[in-house]
């Protein structure tokens, strides 16, 4: 496990997220944030509770963002999720994902993806900055065509139109995550502007 070194940290589901949030942290010019994978949407609660173990790691921070995604629920669920870990130990928690609680010097923000409000997951927010595009026509033209040969109970139709829009990419890149580093991810988009806030908000 990472230790905390940094006073502004953003804690994110894995690696891919961790690799996605630096890349945007780094298009946003915000700088000294450590991103933190913690393993999994599920994880929350043992990697928070592994580093407060830590001695001195949480006396450190003084912003913390937690990105969960929402998966097949409304975002509040996955909110409420967050808020049950952050009362646990004693950190501030938001009232609501626009807001920022504050406790003992520690500032504390929520995001659910993909936009604070509907199910989904951060594939559906990236899938949003290219859809509609020449590209992703052809993609959609390709899971439609297989769509009813297959076990739609246990498909991701994002992870797998994510995937197949990155496999047209050159040159070739087979993660979110690394599509976001090497600039596949247009993040002038609109459909951005609320994670850029959220990361503004907290970090600046």
């Amino acid at each position: 496990m990472e230790k905390i070194e940094k006073e502004n940290v953003l804690a994110v589901e894995g690696k891919d997220e961790k690799n996605f949030f630096e890349a945007l942290l780094k298009n946003l010019e915000i700088a000294d944030v450590q991103v933190i994978d913690v393993g999994g949407k599920d994880k929350f609660d043992k990697t928070l509770s592994l580093y407060i173990q830590s001695e001195g790691a949480l006396a450190k921070i003084k912003n913390i963002g937690f990105v969960r995604d929402a998966e097949d629920h409304e975002a509040e669920s996955a909110f409420q999720s967050i808020c049950t870990v952050l009362k646990k130990y004693d950190l501030p928690c938001p009232v609501k994902t626009s807001e920022i609680a504050e406790n003992n010097g520690v500032k504390a923000k929520i995001f659910i993806m993909p936009n604070n409000h509907d199910c989904g997951m951060l594939e559906d927010l990236c899938i949003s900055s290219v859809r509609g595009t020449d590209i992703f026509n052809c993609v959609e033209s390709f899971t439609k065509c297989y769509e009813s040969k297959i076990d739609r109970d246990r498909y991701n139709l994002p992870k797998a139109e994510m995937l197949a829009y990155l496999s047209t990419q050159i040159p070739l890149v087979n993660s979110l995550g690394l599509a976001a580093r090497q600039g596949v991810w247009d993040f002038t988009h609109q459909c951005y502007n609320e994670i850029k806030i959220f990361l503004s908000e907290l970090f600046n």
